[in-house]
């Protein structure tokens, strides 16, 4: 190799190490459920959000489902990780399953990227279905919640992946909380699951100040290949709870209407229109759609 070639792939590390972003979209490859392996063409939401986790030490999302935060995630810990030394990463997932498979997001772009990117970085000196490691000090750890795993570790960073579906939310919390205490960072990521738990009392403290979050969503057009027919496709395949769930429009759609509600809340919806305050009775639907009050 020439002494031109050798300072051109010089550059070309340290502008890696100056900018995620300028590594992902590079030399960070992803494998794209219909076209195979690709590299990640980061979408404007997508920045927004590493930016936020940049900036923020708490950060709080709630997503529609798959927009590509996962993959984003798994990304973002790989470059903390191997352009910095001495990072302590710990993914908690809902189980061991999901907590492999969100470390084989990373382990898939580190093993497609090029040789000589390998060689100028830190060595890979452990290599785990749940861990990573490497020689500059570094690893990724990626553990059901339950395991408890973050309790007494002194990590830079907590990722808590669909934390609205973990079985021990509030537990979770009370072992990564610590954490960020001593200065590590703390990225959550869920879509909704219904109202009055744990997750949605973190974003309304975030949204209205009250804990140290910082609030992010996303609704299912982030997704720039996702336009209004496509959503009214899943409409028309969908329950109303599932769809709010999965692909909402606002925050409040998002939790309002999630997590498989009792009553229909369109019927209720609907109801509420033929209400008054102070009287009491019934409604009662006396064809479809069409309801009559009745004392």
């Amino acid at each position: 190799m020439s002494r031109l070639d050798e300072l051109k792939r010089e550059v070309e590390w340290r502008k890696c190490c100056r900018s995620e972003v300028y590594f992902l979209e590079n030399y960070w490859s992803i494998a794209h459920p219909a076209h195979g392996r690709i590299l990640f063409a980061l979408r404007e939401a997508q920045r927004s959000a590493l930016k936020e986790w940049e900036s923020e030490r708490y950060s709080l999302t709630l997503k529609a489902r798959q927009i590509g935060w996962t993959t984003l995630v798994a990304a973002h810990q790989f470059w903390l990780a191997f352009f910095h030394d001495d990072q302590n990463i710990i993914d908690l997932s809902r189980t061991e399953r999901e907590s492999v498979l969100l470390l084989k997001k990373t382990k898939y772009g580190f093993k497609h990227m090029p040789d000589w990117m390998l060689a100028r970085g830190p060595d890979s000196i452990v290599e785990h279905q749940q861990r990573m490691g490497f020689s500059n000090g570094s690893q990724i750890s990626s553990m059901p919640s339950a395991s408890d795993p973050a309790r007494g570790e002194s990590a830079s960073l907590v990722v808590v992946d669909e934390w609205a579906f973990l079985p021990n939310p509030e537990e979770a919390w009370a072992s990564i909380e610590p954490v960020a205490d001593v200065g590590g960072r703390i990225i959550g990521l869920s879509t909704a699951n219904g109202s009055g738990n744990f997750f949605h009392q973190l974003w309304n403290g975030a949204t209205t100040g009250n804990n140290r979050f910082d609030a992010m969503f996303f609704p299912w057009s982030a997704s720039e290949d996702r336009d209004i027919s496509w959503y009214e496709s899943k409409k028309d395949a969908m329950l109303p709870w599932q769809l709010a769930q999965e692909y909402p429009t606002t925050p409040e759609e998002a939790f309002v209407r999630s997590g498989n509600p009792v009553f229909d809340l369109d019927v209720l919806e609907r109801m509420s229109i033929h209400l008054k305050e102070g009287e009491r009775g019934f409604l009662h639907e006396i064809q479809k759609n069409v309801l009559e009050f009745r004392c």
